[in-house]
């Protein structure tokens, strides 16, 4: 996600340099048509392109909206993530201690398994970022679960289901399955929540924008930068070309950034910032259970959170 409070013109130019160029070709091709080829009859294709740019505009502006929610959907997610993560942590160091549960033998015995229980979290919520990037890289869970139980989990097509499930065991095994215990009921209630912040993440990672409209969106886009430029050549005006370039790059930008939001988990430059977020859950449960030895928070690289 793009975080920079200025955006520079070389930024600008970087994320659009592939249509800056894209442009500069079809003003070359209207110049060289002006310049050595004649047409015995002359045409103007400006009216018929008004009428192109008005349909194009209704394109652009359901494809934006649609994208841009998706974006947002993701983001919502992201953020109960983040909410949730927190109430769990509590839960776990205020509902599980020696007093309440007399299977915990000494405070020792209760702080082991606090410590189990938010560190599996931890891996938990990473182990869904690199579900929805389809990154297989389980290496980055080492620091979150014993080494035998990641081997074992690595092994199932949906790492993140199965961590929730060896914590709900966890938990019936804590509280005896006393399903009737209200401490038990919330927790159960939270690794619910979990599920279904996963499901809408994976519904919108798995669910494909319409492919044919956005492939048609595009072309028909680059199809009307083409006629609004190449309608010159007849009467080369370099004032004009100006205006109409600029329009056309208005166009062919609002269609890339349609793009590059309606895949939110994708680790683009507009993705959902889940390493960023997944950190700042990891800082916040980690002091909540009082270490000292923090890791810092993710920072932007070159103006872009990841």
């Amino acid at each position: 996600m793009v975080v920079l409070k200025k955006i520079s013109p070389l930024f600008i130019i970087k994320y659009t340099g592939g249509m800056i160029l894209g442009i500069l070709s079809i003003v070359l091709a209207t110049w060289l048509f002006n310049r050595f080829i004649a047409f015995e009859e002359i045409t103007t294709l400006l009216p018929s392109i008004t009428v192109f740019g008005t349909v194009m505009s209704l394109f652009l502006a359901f494809k934006t909206n649609e994208a841009y929610n998706r974006w947002w959907e993701a983001r919502i997610l992201w953020g109960s993530m983040v909410n949730y993560s927190r109430s769990f942590a509590r839960q776990v160091l205020n509902l599980i201690t020696p007093e309440i549960n007399t299977s915990l033998k000494s405070r020792e015995e209760m702080t082991a398994l606090q410590h189990e229980l938010i560190y599996r979290h931890i891996g938990y919520i990473n182990a869904v970022r690199l579900s929805l990037r389809n990154q297989d890289n389980w290496e980055e869970l080492k620091p979150f679960l014993d080494e035998n139980e990641r081997l074992e989990l690595v092994e199932y097509a949906n790492v993140p289901t199965q961590l929730v499930q060896k914590q709900a065991q966890r938990l019936n095994e804590v509280f005896h399955d006393n399903s009737n215990d209200f401490r038990y009921m919330q927790f159960d209630n939270t690794l619910n929540e979990f599920y279904n912040i996963q499901g809408g993440c994976e519904r919108i990672n798995t669910t494909v924008f319409p492919r044919i409209y956005s492939f048609l969106t595009t072309l028909f886009t680059w199809l009307f930068a083409f006629s609004l430029i190449f309608s010159l050549y007849d009467d080369f005006n370099w004032e004009i070309l100006v205006m109409r370039v600029v329009v056309a790059y208005v166009f062919l930008t609002l269609e890339k950034i349609s793009r590059s939001l309606k895949d939110p988990f994708k680790n683009g430059i507009s993705d959902t910032p889940m390493t960023a977020i997944c950190r700042t859950i990891e800082i916040d449960l980690r002091e909540m259970m009082g270490e000292k030895d923090i890791p810092l928070p993710i920072k932007a690289i070159k103006g872009v959170l990841y």
